[in-house]
């Protein structure tokens, strides 16, 4: 069992995100873009220099990880490939290995995340049918990861990407195959709720016995 995820890496000596644009992988995907930058590595746009389709690239650093961090990395690979196969989860398509970093090839989804949509589009104010139909989606894709024992534990619009009307859930980076944990310090704070706040608060507050 592997508990809360360790702290983020040290990531000095890597090069800069945008000194891998142009790499051309395996002679089949060229990155083209940069679309978010995190702790553990950079997510790209890619395309297929043959036929010209269009690809995310989650380019994780293997470079200063501990053997903990690289566990945490390879469980999230291990997890997402295998909810990939539903149409509500994003696809993993490839994996990719070289000696300082794993390229993981994704389905790539135009319309971002469902956050953005939400807040900056705006596409579900006033359309109920729309928000409804995104949320039986969600919980279909919750409901498949459930069945094969996979917990996601980060739910939320920013982990949710949406292409061509239809949602599907990223980002397996918390997710855990224990049905039960006590690792009340796991997820987004600001989408935890009431209960798990004052938990949290118990077991970090200077006062508690």
């Amino acid at each position: 069992m592997l508990p809360t995820p360790p702290p983020s890496p040290l990531l000095s000596g890597l090069c800069a995100p945008e000194d891998r644009l142009g790499l051309v992988l395996a002679d089949w995907l060229e990155l083209t873009g940069i679309l978010g930058v995190g702790a553990y590595g950079v997510v790209y746009t890619a395309v297929d220099i043959h036929t010209n389709v269009l690809y995310a690239v989650k380019v994780l650093n293997k470079l200063g990880l501990d053997p903990r961090q690289r566990s945490f990395q390879q469980r999230e690979i291990q997890l997402h490939h295998a909810a990939s196969h539903h149409p509500n989860v994003v696809s993993l398509v490839k994996i990719m290995d070289s000696y300082d970093c794993t390229f993981v090839v994704l389905e790539f989804c135009p319309e971002g995340d469902l956050f953005s949509s939400i807040t900056e589009k705006g596409h579900y104010l006033g359309n109920d049918f729309m928000a409804r139909n995104a949320f039986l989606q969600i919980l279909n894709a919750v409901e498949f990861c459930h069945s094969i024992g996979i917990y996601h534990r980060d739910l939320k619009p920013e982990n949710i990407l949406v292409s061509n009307g239809t949602v599907k859930l990223a980002d397996f980076g918390l997710a855990t195959q224990q049905p039960c944990t006590d690792d009340f310090g796991c997820g987004s704070t600001f989408y935890m709720s009431p209960g798990r706040h004052f938990l949290r608060f118990a077991v970090e507050s200077p006062f508690s016995n």
